[in-house]
């Protein structure tokens, strides 16, 4: 987990006078291995019993706790209700629904956008943590996991074919094209989310190309799930996928 300490420095009350190389010995000596330092970027080994670390705020709370100054609030940040735009009408809405016990939770927000490319800000912190900015959308879905540890997905909601994304087991054979343009052949032990033609996307490790937010996207369908962790590791594995999202999921994030 690549950790700039700007970005850690948002959450703990870090001394002024810290070093990188001092924050990293803090943490290093609370228990994860420091791997590299490039700059203000520290890259920590984070084991596969330890989730929450895969996180600015995870590692922002540790530094906090070795250096003995204030961290981030105990409880996360804060949240609201999100209404619907004034353009939403019938059928606008793209509904969820939940048939397998692989996914213990689904919750989905539709939002009206305009896609275009991060603010420098964003973008940077994106490349110094390892992920390569994409747009606007796709990257405060991936800032959001990096800071606060939650893979998200965002689908262009007029692609979900009937309106309707589902968390099903893949049928045997069943097929789909992923984001990185492979085409891969699922079987019936895989979650996947599915609108009405067929699979969109791997549960917890990754989403299909016909959904893809394109600078034609209009408005989105964002996602926050939860996977069982054994489902994700199992999926990941057998199709050779290892992503962020997955390393996340197949850890137990909460």
């Amino acid at each position: 987990m690549k950790a700039p300490v700007s970005w850690l420095r948002d959450f703990a009350a870090l001394p002024a006078d810290a070093s990188v190389s001092s924050v990293a010995r803090a943490i290093a000596d609370a228990g994860f291995e420091v791997a590299s330092i490039d700059g203000d970027v520290i890259d920590f080994e984070i084991t596969a019993n330890r989730p929450d670390c895969l996180s600015i705020r995870g590692l922002a709370r540790e530094a906090a706790t070795a250096m003995g100054v204030q961290g981030p609030r105990v409880q996360g940040p804060g949240s609201e209700v999100l209404q619907g735009s004034g353009s939403e009408g019938p059928g606008s809405r793209v509904q969820v629904a939940i048939e397998s016990p692989l996914c213990g939770r689904f919750a989905l927000a539709m939002a009206d956008v305009t896609v275009g490319p991060s603010p420098q800000w964003l973008a940077e912190r994106l490349t110094a943590c390892g992920v390569r900015p994409i747009n606007n959308i796709v990257d405060i879905t991936n800032y959001v996991m990096l800071e606060c540890g939650q893979p998200m997905h965002a689908y262009d909601a007029a692609k979900v074919r009937g309106g309707r994304l589902v968390a099903r087991l893949a049928t045997a054979g069943e097929r789909l094209t992923t984001l990185d343009d492979v085409e891969r052949t699922l079987d019936a032990s895989m979650l996947v989310i599915a609108d009405a033609e067929g699979a969109v996307g791997v549960a917890g490790v990754m989403g299909g190309a016909a959904s893809e937010v394109s600078a034609n996207t209009t408005t989105i369908a964002l996602e926050a799930a939860w996977f069982q962790p054994a489902a994700v590791r199992a999926a990941s594995k057998k199709l050779g996928l290892k992503t962020e999202a997955s390393t996340r999921f197949e850890r137990g994030a909460d």
